[in-house]
């Protein structure tokens, strides 16, 4: 009986292994994501965490606000599974996503891919969509598409007249830390230099001055 028990947890064991490769091999990652999340990022990709936490904290804002919204970020041919034909075609594959969630999230859909922006909502028209974000540039490097996402989110919500908040990233934060500490850093060298220098010409005697002290009687 015991043979039997651990057998069949043998068994057990193997077919998870089994299926832990199935699921990533999955024909199109993004949709299993976006079933019940608002962003799909690529999982391999190198995205600073300052631009993925923005665009989740952006498009999770308009859905707050009523602009319901999910994303895609499709940096590299991997992030497509088995629809690597969709490649270099943003709209096509935003369409193909669009029809793998139907059943599950039927809105806005925007798919960001260094080829372009693609964006779909259904059977309802999206020609007013397209043109706004025909004005944007993709980012090429994952973490610029990334940021070019959020934009492109944004400048969506706008043309609804949904205005959204902005969240200042860390590396935006560092920046300007850096910068201040700089200027202070300048302002103190410029302080005190000068007087430094002004107190040793005040301290010190020239040899004509010297020659010049009367000898006592």
């Amino acid at each position: 009986m015991r043979r039997r028990i651990g057998v069949a947890a043998a068994i057990v064991l193997v077919a998870a292994g089994l299926a832990v490769p199935a699921a990533q091999a999955n024909g199109d990652p993004a949709s299993d994501v976006l079933i019940t999340q608002q962003v799909f990022l690529p999982f391999e990709a190198p995205i600073s965490k300052s631009a993925s936490d923005e665009l989740t904290k952006t498009v999770a804002a308009a859905n707050k606000r009523g602009f319901t919204i999910r994303v895609a970020v499709i940096a590299f041919t991997g992030d497509l599974g088995t629809a690597i034909s969709l490649w270099r075609h943003p709209q096509d594959y935003a369409k193909f996503l669009g029809s793998e969630l139907a059943f599950a999230y039927s809105n806005r859909l925007l798919v960001a891919m260094p080829a372009g922006f693609g964006f779909y909502r259904g059977r309802k028209p999206t020609a007013k969509e397209q043109r706004v974000l025909a004005k944007l540039q993709p980012g090429k490097t994952p973490t610029a598409l990334t940021e070019s996402a959020t934009q492109a989110v944004r400048a969506l919500a706008a043309d609804q007249g949904v205005v959204l908040p902005t969240f200042s990233s860390g590396s935006t934060a560092w920046r300007d830390r850096a910068i201040i500490a700089a200027v202070v850093l300048l302002a103190l060298a410029v302080l005190f230099v000068p007087a430094r220098r002004v107190r040793g010409r005040g301290g010190a005697r020239s040899p004509s001055a010297e020659d010049r002290t009367p000898e006592p009687d």
